[in-house]
């Protein structure tokens, strides 16, 4: 088993806590509010790092599942069937009932229907599969390996010049990020052995803000030619999720984390356990803040700073507590009961028998 070291652990918290803060920005319309010091200043912090902060996450849950190889565990994949089953009865029913209305109905049947919640479906499928990806990994000729995650990278790109965004993109994503960290983990990460590479990494990811920061503020505030419906479509694509230079800045991030050494902090670690709840379910709590009418860019954007980003606080905070209270739920109340089906389910013949012939297994 594969230790979880505080320095990937803090990475995981970190990603965790920017991506709910860029989509309050995002969704509410901060972005796109016109003559709004905190739309400048939002534009500013969160138009390179959100992407990269988002395929830094994927990147540490592809690094740890590439390091299995082919010990493929049914208990590990039902385990989190079961974590998703409780988030989804959250969502859909739980707080549909306490904040009925039109705003969480919406965003709700969105969540789902059109593939919003995009983390979770892409990484069933690679929990379910990840011992023949690695078998394809490990056993293909390197040359042949490259050419495939090539292929894979640019297929990653065209849903964002097409702006689709679909489920198919989505798994696209994912294995665009496995397969470039398995390039990375059949040479041994011999990239991050060089003296400099991590100043190196450092300036790119630095530049790749600086591009997408640079263009998001050249269309909010000196493409003089474009209405303004034109430039927010640009800075959307600035935004897009299937955006190059947020996957590579992601991977760059992520080399960077695992490659310093942090002192082991329980604290860290033990709070990092909470951050694949705050990636899934920090816009569920951003609808009831919707209900409650703290929503849109006509009300947020124009507020004084202190108060905009007193705002942003107390929505990350309930994002927090929404996930240490769904955490402590889930492991008191619903883990016991099904940890005993699951123990059930995979004594069964037909799931011994999806163990033993596992892809590679000895």
């Amino acid at each position: 088993m594969v230790k979880r070291n505080t320095n990937i652990e803090l990475l995981r918290v970190i990603a965790s806590l920017i991506i709910p803060v860029y989509h309050w920005l995002l969704y509410n319309g901060i972005f796109y509010a016109q003559n709004s010091s905190n739309s400048i200043l939002s534009l500013t912090l969160f138009s390179g790092i959100q992407i990269m902060s988002l395929y830094a996450f994927i990147a540490t849950s592809s690094y740890f599942l590439i390091q299995k190889k082919y010990n493929w565990k049914a208990n590990k994949l039902f385990s989190f069937i079961t974590l998703v089953v409780l988030l989804y009865v959250f969502k859909t029913v739980v707080v549909n009932q306490l904040f009925p209305g039109y705003y969480m109905n919406e965003y709700v049947n969105s969540f789902f229907l059109k593939g919003s919640w995009w983390y979770v479906y892409p990484y069933l499928l690679l929990m379910a599969f990840y011992p023949l990806l690695n078998y394809i990994i490990y056993k293909l000729p390197i040359v042949v390996l490259y050419g495939i995650t090539t292929i894979l990278v640019i297929m990653f790109t065209i849903p964002g010049l097409m702006n689709t965004t679909n489920f198919f993109s989505n798994c696209i994503a994912f294995l665009s990020i496995y397969f470039t960290m398995g390039c990375l983990q059949r040479n041994d990460y011999s990239i991050m052995k060089h003296k400099h590479t991590r100043i190196i990494l450092c300036i790119a990811i630095i530049l790749g803000i600086l591009i997408m920061t640079s263009f998001c503020l050249y269309f909010k505030l000196f493409a003089n030619t474009l209405s303004v419906e034109e430039a927010n479509a640009c800075i959307q694509k600035v935004h897009c999720r299937y955006n190059i230079i947020g996957l590579i800045g992601g991977i760059f991030i992520f080399l960077i984390f695992k490659n310093t050494d942090v002192p082991y902090n329980a604290t860290i670690n033990h709070f990092a356990k909470y951050s694949l709840y705050i990636f899934l379910i920090h816009e569920t709590v951003m609808s009831v803040f919707w209900y409650f009418y703290i929503k849109s860019a006509e009300f947020l954007a124009y507020l004084p700073a202190i108060q905009f980003w007193g705002y942003i606080i107390i929505y990350e905070l309930f994002c927090i507590i929404t996930a240490y209270l769904i955490d402590k739920i889930y492991s008191i109340v619903f883990k016991p009961l099904f940890d005993k089906l699951i123990i059930k389910l995979c004594e069964t013949t037909f799931i011994k028998g999806l163990e033993n012939h596992a892809i590679g297994r000895k």
